[in-house]
């Protein structure tokens, strides 16, 4: 039989578990307004063979050198989903920064989703048309489905990544 201290410290040991004494997290609006100024990291495809049409299907987190990472559902499967960093002369991004630089207490822009159209065909025909959300914080276009995104942009971005 457990003497009565070994019983008291296993107590002690499984209530104190679950606390830190550390101050509490930051929360997403916090972490939103913290990354605003800085260069991100941002998830990119691996390629198994750069010559070759097949796609690993691998991600990894570049270094931080982008103002701004994308994220595109496939079209025809919101489960899958296309990430890069966003090259800012590949467009004018000048309206899509303008909304995360305002700022008020409490208040922080995650996602700008876009939905675009595009005429690659003669006049007529059906545009094609697509989704691309932006965001501006460390690791925020997760390689998941659209929903998972989405709800992973709800919280602050891990400080270490998986």
């Amino acid at each position: 039989m457990l003497s009565k201290t070994a019983i008291l410290v296993s107590c002690l040991a499984l209530a104190t578990s679950g606390f830190s004494v550390r101050p509490s997290s930051k929360n997403t609006v916090q972490d939103a307004h913290e990354q605003l100024t800085k260069k991100i990291r941002c998830w990119e495809p691996v390629e198994e063979n750069i010559a070759g049409t097949e796609f690993s299907g691998k991600h990894t987190l570049s270094e931080p050198i982008y103002d701004l990472c994308s994220y595109m559902p496939d079209p025809k499967d919101y489960n899958k989903g296309y990430v890069n960093g966003v090259d800012m002369e590949s467009d004018d991004y000048t309206n899509v920064l303008n909304l995360y630089q305002i700022v008020h207490k409490g208040h922080a822009m995650l996602n700008v989703c876009l939905q675009e159209a595009f005429q690659f065909h003669a006049a007529g025909r059906p545009s094609q048309t697509s989704i691309r959300c932006l965001c501006k914080r460390d690791g925020c276009n997760l390689p998941k489905g659209f929903t998972t995104f989405l709800d992973f942009n709800k919280l602050p971005m891990p400080e270490t990544f998986f």
